[in-house]
């Protein structure tokens, strides 16, 4: 049986592009003014719905040598089946990643389509505000998706698919990051090779972080990956190429930090539990976070990270918690420390809680666990 793959094909604009005929010229640049639009003019609006229908109808046409020059993204996909798209049945899953903008949502939009018309499961990505209008709009789109990627993939290789990333399309600073990542995410990585239709392999290397060098910035690091800021003199220790540093001296995680981070975040987190600022630990805490598994103890850390993040960010107001929705955070009624003091809890995931007291602008934690720790927190 052949080895299933997830594909993910970056999308550009080159089939509407590429739709336009010789007397056409001046749309062309019209469309390349709007690359980075979230809505389009009236006019261009209407002329891009037709282009779709044009491209459609020819990809439709079913002539392998007219779509593989209509669509860069197809010529790629064309190129890893040897011209042939296989039939439904084959197991293959093909993601789209293109650019928030209405240009890239639409030619998404219509090779999804014809993926799904020829029997293959397919689907769009899109992150939330990616262009590449201004760097840091980019830079924010990256991130999102570096973490979806960490999210999805390696559940499709554990269940035994093969990876590959299809860069022959898309903008050159979008296909520049995802060569990057490939090498950590990818099993291959093809193009098309100059302007034929030979096909360009290039196999996930051998790469290895230095996790050591990052161990004694462990909880800076952690802290930033939950959105904390530091001021640059904080994190010294961090290498300067996993930080973004803006004018006013204020260090946050960069792209490649966020995606170094995701590779190692199990390592540095699973094992130890760490000091974080404004958290406080009793002997059971300690003793419930030593009987967890490395998963479940970065689970926890990661929470711990996002809460001290923002006690800090507060000045120590507990305020900050509930205001955030992924910690629910709120207080138990008639539950008290012996000190006297409200016991409230906070989510680590859909089933785990821990269990805490504020004090003096920080917080003591009480128990980590399941639901039951509602019972005796």
């Amino acid at each position: 049986m052949a080895t299933k793959r997830f594909v993910l094909s970056t999308v550009g604009i080159s089939p509407l592009l590429n739709a336009l005929d010789s007397t056409e010229g001046a749309w062309r640049q019209k469309f390349n003014q709007a690359t980075n639009a979230a809505r389009l003019p009236d006019d261009v609006e209407a002329k891009a719905q037709e282009l779709a229908q044009r491209v459609t109808a020819r990809l439709r046409a079913g002539d392998v040598v007219v779509n593989r020059k209509l669509s860069a993204e197809l010529n790629g996909i064309y190129g890893l089946y040897d011209d042939k798209l296989p039939t439904g049945g084959s197991g293959d899953i093909h993601f789209l990643v293109a650019t928030d903008t209405a240009l890239g949502r639409l030619a998404a939009a219509i090779i999804c389509d014809f993926l799904r018309s020829q029997g293959l499961t397919a689907d769009v990505y899109i992150p939330a505000a990616l262009s590449t209008a201004d760097p840091l709009t980019f830079s924010s789109g990256m991130k999102q998706l570096i973490r979806w990627c960490e999210d999805t993939i390696p559940g499709y290789r554990s269940a035994g698919y093969h990876v590959v990333f299809n860069l022959t399309a898309a903008f050159k600073s979008l296909q520049g990051y995802l060569s990057i990542m490939g090498m950590f995410y990818a099993d291959e990585m093809i193009y098309i090779f100059e302007t034929g239709s030979k096909l360009l392999s290039i196999p996930r290397l051998p790469l290895q972080i230095d996790v050591g060098a990052l161990r004694e910035s462990r909880v800076e690091l952690a802290m930033m990956a939950q959105g904390h800021v530091y001021a640059v003199e904080q994190v010294s220790g961090v290498p300067a190429g996993l930080l973004d540093i803006d004018e006013s001296g204020s260090a946050s995680l960069s792209d490649w930090g966020a995606l170094v981070w995701n590779r190692v975040r199990e390592e540095l987190l699973g094992a130890d539990l760490l000091p974080f600022l404004r958290l406080q630990f009793t002997d059971q805490f300690r003793k419930d976070f030593k009987g967890a598994d490395a998963q479940q103890r970065t689970e926890v850390q990661e929470s711990l990270a996002r809460v001290s993040g923002l006690l800090e960010d507060s000045a120590g107001d507990s305020a900050s918690l509930k205001r955030d929705g992924g910690l629910l955070y709120e207080v138990y009624r008639n539950q008290f420390s012996q000190s006297g003091r409200p016991i409230g809890h906070f989510r680590v995931t859909q089933g785990r809680r821990i269990s805490c007291t504020v004090e003096d602008g920080a917080l003591r934690l009480r128990r980590y666990g399941e639901h039951a720790i509602n019972d005796n927190p």
